[in-house]
């Protein structure tokens, strides 16, 4: 979690020769900065839709009155623009028109009306370049097309889009961590991890320095920090999908620490990382579900 201080353990002694065939892991580097052409705005979790909404309904008025927010980015004087061409062919094939299922009573997530109702925004469906106004998403839940343009221009991110039910990720998002970080992979068959007495160990290790982005200066605070992986089968497909995300620039974030309070430095980016090889410990090993639980997180960034 955000603000986790790396912590390393005593190495206990060698274990017996191993004869396990390593993966060509060794000595992997990577700079976040050969990745993104132009850097993208930094992310706004849980942020507010904003957009040209209707006049309430008496039952409208009757509902809790949410938080009002500027408005976004994709606003002219003139009304909501069009998204780019790119997210809109992204949106067209991850969609379908709604038809509502004999029974059922969906809600849209966002405007909490129902799915056969119109939406609370009025902003035409065209501009997110689908012509029907519900949408049933790939991943089975249901939206209000304007709804949907609403929550994207809020959150300013226009190279994918999340499901406001399930965080599916359609398209590849990326994030907002500094481009001139990096990152270095090797494997040390001289140590193993609790739980993995029988293999070598991965051994990632970032490296970052404070600057500014974006006009904001931020700090590079506990760098170099090191995480640890078994040199598995499962280990070596998590540690590519990690390197996949480090490229997306998703691994860490700039935000406020949670463990010093301090504010525009970077910090982890809930994928979480084992940090220490004492056995036992709290961000160490033995840990048999850690595996599956990173995948499930790097899978809700749209890493899979």
């Amino acid at each position: 979690s955000s603000g986790i201080n790396a912590e390393y353990g005593q190495i206990r002694q060698p274990p017996a020769p191993m004869v396990q065939q390593q993966r060509p892991t060794a000595n992997f580097n990577v700079s976040s900065s050969n990745i993104a052409a132009s850097r993208q705005p930094p992310a706004q979790p849980a942020v507010q839709p904003s957009g040209n909404r209707r006049p309430p309904s008496n039952k409208q008025k009757a509902k809790t009155t949410r938080s009002s927010s500027a408005s976004p980015s994709s606003s002219s004087q003139n009304g909501p623009l069009p998204l780019p061409a790119p997210l809109q062919s992204i949106i067209q094939s991850s969609c379908s028109s709604y038809v509502r299922k004999p029974g059922s009573s969906d809600n849209c997530p966002v405007c909490q009306n129902n799915m056969t109702q119109p939406s609370d925004y009025t902003t035409p469906a065209h501009l997110i370049g689908v012509n029907f106004d519900a949408l049933t998403l790939k991943c089975a839940h249901h939206i209000h097309a304007q709804c949907l343009h609403a929550l994207i221009a809020a959150g300013k991110q226009f190279t994918s889009f999340s499901c406001p039910e399930c965080q599916h990720s359609f398209g590849k998002r990326t994030g907002n961590q500094p481009a001139s970080g990096k990152m270095a992979v090797k494997v040390d068959n001289s140590i193993s991890l609790a739980g993995y007495e029988q293999y070598g160990t991965i051994i990632v290790t970032y490296t970052f320095s404070s600057g500014v982005q974006d006009g904001v200066a931020y700090s590079a605070n506990g760098f170099p920090r090191t995480a640890y992986f078994p040199d598995t089968d499962r280990g070596n497909d998590i540690v590519d999908l990690i390197k996949e995300a480090f490229k997306r620039r998703l691994i860490f974030t700039i935000g406020d620490s949670v463990t010093t309070g301090q504010k525009n430095c970077i910090v982890w980016n809930d994928i979480h990382h084992k940090t220490s090889m004492r056995h036992g410990d709290t961000y160490g090993y033995p840990d048999p579900t850690y595996l599956d639980r990173v995948a499930a997180e790097l899978k809700s960034k749209g890493v899979e």
